[in-house]
């Protein structure tokens, strides 16, 4: 029992850096940088399971290690966001993020070929193992204590901008997909909020831990099964819905290119009032929001004008986004097919309104009307009778 307690994460963590390797193209960048983050999670976690065996001169050959990832671990998943929200390619100045653990960690391994190994059992009994000693520390011990102290609160003080400005760029991307895509469940960085959240509750978690010490747990093992099951719940959680992950920002700025390089008429000459009466035409009269993979291009493209122009529209006479406004439409239709004598199946309903899927039917059907469409059926029959 315990050795799962104490190794359930550190496999997790294993597992998703191996299957997003072998499953990274060359150029898919996110991706590899994804598999780096797990590969550091397996490091950090493989260091807590040498820690909690009580096996003193193994985990002084991890100590190193476990700082450096343990430093790195959250401004490498904000770079792993970065790549898929803002940049197609990691930038070499962002990397500036990992200089902290790198130098803890060198830093550390310095120090502890200095001490003596007298000295360095005792550091890591009074400091690691939280153990009374009563051993006096040379000037370069003491040097040593100072620093894994900072380490500690470099660690702390990382969280909040990591998850902050990685929630910043999936908010501000999701904008755009909604912008320009009527269909986004496949698009749409959900997922990587998702991730977010799971992340913040690591943080939350991983403060709590800081504070507390890992000695805390060390004479009560059944004491680490809470966090150890909701740290591999996390990690199993960020390594699946970021193996799934296949869109990123490169596929939007390629979409946004073909637009850039259509030759659209009367641009500048359309008005806003034509606009309007034409864009209302298409939603109302041809029901384009019946094609699931409608693009804001599309119509463009059918008004002979350029995106810019039918997004200004969306945005300011319909006050909504694209995605939104298109969503409103099917709900809409659904409604229709939901009151036919014929019941149909929600399957039937989902397609045939524009829906990419039934979840992504049921969720924009929730949030347009504030119940199920079983629900709405059944209160528009009850109230017929």
């Amino acid at each position: 029992m315990e050795f799962v307690v104490f190794t359930l994460p550190m496999f997790v963590s294993l597992f998703w850096s191996v299957a997003l390797f072998a499953d990274a193209k060359r150029d898919d960048k996110p991706r590899i940088l994804l598999a780096v983050f797990m590969l550091f999670a397996f490091i950090l976690y493989a260091s807590h399971a040498l820690y909690f065996s009580d096996n003193y001169d193994i985990y002084l050959l991890m100590d190193p290690l476990y700082t450096l990832a343990s430093l790195s671990v959250f401004p490498l998943f904000y770079l792993y966001i970065k790549t898929i929200a803002k940049e197609s390619k990691p930038n070499l100045s962002g990397l500036w993020m990992l200089l902290p653990g790198l130098f803890f960690a060198i830093t550390t391994a310095i120090f502890f070929i200095i001490l003596s190994p007298d000295e360095l059992f005792a550091y890591i009994r009074s400091m690691v193992y939280k153990e009374k000693s009563e051993f006096i520390f040379s000037t370069a011990a003491k040097i040593q204590v100072i620093l894994y102290k900072v380490g500690r609160v470099v660690f702390a003080i990382q969280l909040v901008p990591s998850v902050y400005f990685s929630w910043k760029l999936i908010t501000a991307y999701d904008k755009k997909i909604k912008e320009f895509y009527s269909s986004t469940e496949e698009r749409t960085l959900t997922w990587a909020g998702n991730m977010m959240i799971a992340m913040v509750s690591a943080a939350i978690f991983s403060l709590i831990l800081n504070t507390l010490g890992k000695a805390y747990f060390i004479h009560d093992s059944m004491l680490l099964l809470f966090p150890s099951v909701a740290f591999s719940i996390i990690l199993f959680a960020i390594g699946f819905l970021g193996f799934k992950q296949r869109y990123s920002i490169q596929t939007y700025q390629g979409d946004i290119l073909k637009d850039n390089n259509i030759n659209h008429k009367h641009s500048t000459e359309v008005t806003r009032h034509k606009l309007h009466d034409e864009l209302l035409v298409l939603l109302n009269e041809k029901e384009i929001f019946r094609n699931t993979n409608l693009r804001i291009t599309d119509i463009s493209e059918m008004l002979a004008t350029n995106r810019s122009y039918v997004s200004n529209i969306v945005n300011n006479e319909f006050k909504s986004t694209f995605s939104d406004l298109i969503n409103h439409y099917r709900v809409e239709y659904a409604k229709k097919l939901l009151l036919d004598e014929k019941l149909y199946i929600l399957e039937y309903i989902s397609e045939e309104s524009g829906f990419a899927s039934v979840n992504s039917f049921l969720r924009a059907f929730k949030k347009e009307t504030g119940t199920t469409p079983g629900n709405y059926r059944k209160e528009i029959n009850r109230k017929k009778q």
